[in-house]
């Protein structure tokens, strides 16, 4: 197999704003996975709050141990990717999701049939989110973005409480609050909610800092809305404990490391009787794209990079009605879009 990078700044319509900060866009690194006619890509997202950065994530394609990789393994011969490949989280993301679309592609198979993910008796339900914005400007914010069940919101500021009364007034759809750690007290999640009514909230997401199990756990109890673990839950291990205090999970590549290890934690997830959640870090519509492969084990789907980049490099994934839809064919389905030119390096 050869293998290209490629960096790239995928940049906003407008600056995003979270409890993290505001950001006008998000690093990342394609990659390109090339065996014979067939052609696999993968995606890294980079933003501010992570600890690997564009430098680092090539640096590890560059090491021995994927090298190693490349030269001694058959795309087509070898159905799981390699368990040994000691990698950070977006790095590995990246490297397995080109591996598996060119798998797929060699096979002629679609990629949710490679990974055997089920396929859901029922169609999860899709959001798109709106970041911190001043009450005046939500108006114009909400015509940008497209239909879906549900309208996800930033939280985690002064202005809160004003926002979420301007937007119960504008939009009707059921509100998802995800705060992002920018909270300090049980009482102040529940003021939120109460805002807007507890019929209304879907869920609430990472209100309390990540090691806040205790926050977290009092406010599942004192409320009838789910509450949805995000920075908390890295990995199987914090899966394990995670019924103690939140009732979802918000599962992303990024953190996972790939969609076979996010497959396995939104199984697991099930089995514990937790929500899954699909979502991303901004990805484009290739990142995104390819964690919609797993829908068919999630309840909620948190895939919206594509409407809120202005730069996307690739194409495929659209939404309709809220449903979130891919162009059929074998691989994700997500290809490089024809006007914007990746700079491929070959390492």
């Amino acid at each position: 197999m050869e293998l290209a990078i490629a960096r790239y700044r995928l940049l906003f319509k407008h600056p995003f704003g979270t409890a993290h900060g505001l950001r006008d866009g998000t690093d990342s690194v394609f990659v390109r996975l090339a065996e014979e006619d067939h052609v696999g890509y993968g995606e890294a997202t980079l933003p501010p709050y992570l600890p690997e950065t564009q430098d680092s994530v090539i640096q590890e394609f560059s090491s021995v141990e994927v090298n190693k990789f490349l030269r001694g393994t058959e795309c087509s011969e070898q159905r799981t990717f390699p368990s040994h490949l000691t990698l950070t989280g977006p790095s590995r993301a990246a490297l397995s999701t080109a591996y598996y679309d060119l798998l797929s592609k060699h096979l002629d198979i679609d990629i949710k049939d490679l990974l055997e993910v089920d396929h859901g008796k029922s169609r999860p339900q899709s959001m798109v989110t709106l970041g911190h914005t001043m009450p005046r400007e939500i108006a114009s914010k909400l015509i940008e973005l497209p239909s879906s069940d549900l309208l996800k919101v930033k939280l985690g500021s002064k202005s809160d409480g004003s926002t979420l009364e301007t937007l119960s007034a504008l939009d009707d759809r059921p509100l998802f609050l995800d705060a992002n750690q920018g909270w300090n007290s049980v009482e102040q999640a529940l003021e939120m909610i109460s805002l807007v009514g507890e019929a209304r909230v879907r869920g609430i997401e990472q209100p309390f800092a990540k090691d806040r199990r205790d926050l977290h756990g009092e406010l599942k109890h004192r409320t009838k809305v789910p509450v949805f673990g995000d920075e908390s839950i890295q990995d199987l291990a914090d899966l394990e404990r995670a019924t103690e205090a939140f009732d979802g999970v918000n599962l992303k590549l990024m953190k996972c490391g790939g969609l076979d290890k996010a497959l396995a934690m939104a199984k697991r997830a099930k089995e514990l009787g937790l929500e899954v959640m699909l979502g991303s870090m901004s990805e484009s519509s290739l990142g995104c794209g390819a964690m919609a492969a797993l829908s068919g084990c999630a309840d909620l789907l948190d895939l919206d990079g594509p409407w809120l980049i202005q730069n996307d490099p690739f194409r495929g994934l659209s939404m309709i009605n809220g449903n979130l839809r891919i162009a059929e064919g074998s691989g994700i389905g997500i290809n490089p879009r024809v006007g914007i030119k990746l700079d491929w390096r070959e390492l």
